[in-house]
């Protein structure tokens, strides 16, 4: 019985010799494992030769322009235009290899030694200030714990105050009273934040109370802090040494910090209701679980 054949022989121009060696085994009785596994071979590159002479250009640039590699110079297509070569910088380094000498030199990367303002720069008024021993109803002045003074270039200047707002230190627990010792954590608080990921010109605060109820300046108040993120202008920020979500607040540093903020309301007019505490403005524990409570009774004393 006449077989239908597989398919044209004539699709694809290819030469007489194999032409007649399909011919052959296609009319012969039935084929041997050998010529079974010829003839499969012999289709198969006569199908991809079709493919390969049916496939249109456009196909080609269309693969290109999904992110496939058109040649190795790293071509893409936007349509059929083949606009100039583009590369990509490489995501690990590439071997080394000798440079031209016209070759532009690596940009070196500028040591990571921290900023500090350590010993240094010691207070500049050490031995003429009396420092009392809590607050007083008097700002302590910044000379008297650093003589660092930063740069004012990229700093923003602070518009007419409108708000205050409540911090803790947020570091380790601290019970620190000594004028030493508290100069100490200022000028390690001023060094963390000049160092941090997102680096400040000075303190982020403009006063800090300690826990014997004494006020420090901090940040110049001519200029916004950097405490409250998106929260900065007309804002000042007040800091309280220590961390209140593991310790409970001096109750020195609480009284000082309410008749702190009564004085500061008074100076320039902020109502009651411009009191913050840092987590009322943004998403973050400041200032801990125990000064957060008490803010509510400190606020319904408030003017």
């Amino acid at each position: 019985m006449a077989r239908e054949p597989l398919m044209p022989l004539d699709v694809v121009r290819t030469d007489e010799p194999i032409r007649r060696e399909v011919s052959t085994e296609m009319t012969a009785g039935a084929p041997s494992p050998m010529q079974i596994a010829r003839r499969g071979f012999v289709l198969t590159s006569l199908g991809f030769l079709a493919a390969c002479a049916t496939q249109s250009p456009a196909r080609s640039l269309a693969s290109a322009s999904n992110g496939d590699a058109a040649d190795s110079g790293g071509l893409w297509a936007e349509g059929r235009n083949l606009p100039p070569k583009r590369y990509a910088q490489p995501v690990s380094p590439m071997p080394s290899v000798a440079q031209p000498n016209n070759a532009p030199r690596a940009q070196k990367i500028p040591g990571t030694a921290p900023k500090t303002v350590g010993p240094e720069s010691k207070p500049a008024v050490a031995d003429a200030l009396q420092i009392p021993t809590g607050y007083d109803g008097k700002v302590i002045p910044r000379s008297a714990w650093t003589s660092f003074r930063p740069d004012p270039k990229g700093m923003e200047g602070m518009p007419r105050v409108t708000r205050i707002t409540v911090h803790h230190e947020g570091n380790s627990p601290y019970f620190g009273t000594s004028v030493n010792d508290v100069k100490a954590r200022l000028v390690n608080v001023l060094n963390g934040e000049m160092n941090a990921t997102r680096p400040h010109k000075d303190i982020a605060y403009h006063y800090v109370i300690d826990p014997a109820g004494r006020v420090w300046e901090a940040r110049d108040l001519r200029y916004e802090g950097r405490h409250t993120r998106n929260n900065y202008d007309g804002n000042i920020g007040v800091m309280c040494l220590g961390n209140f979500e593991e310790q409970p607040i001096p109750p020195a540093q609480l009284a000082a910090l309410e008749k702190f903020i009564k004085l500061t309301q008074a100076k320039h007019r902020v109502a009651r209701k411009r009191v913050y505490t840092h987590q009322e403005l943004s998403a973050t524990l400041c200032p801990g679980k125990d000064l957060q409570k008490k803010m509510g009774t400190l606020r319904s004393r408030l003017a």
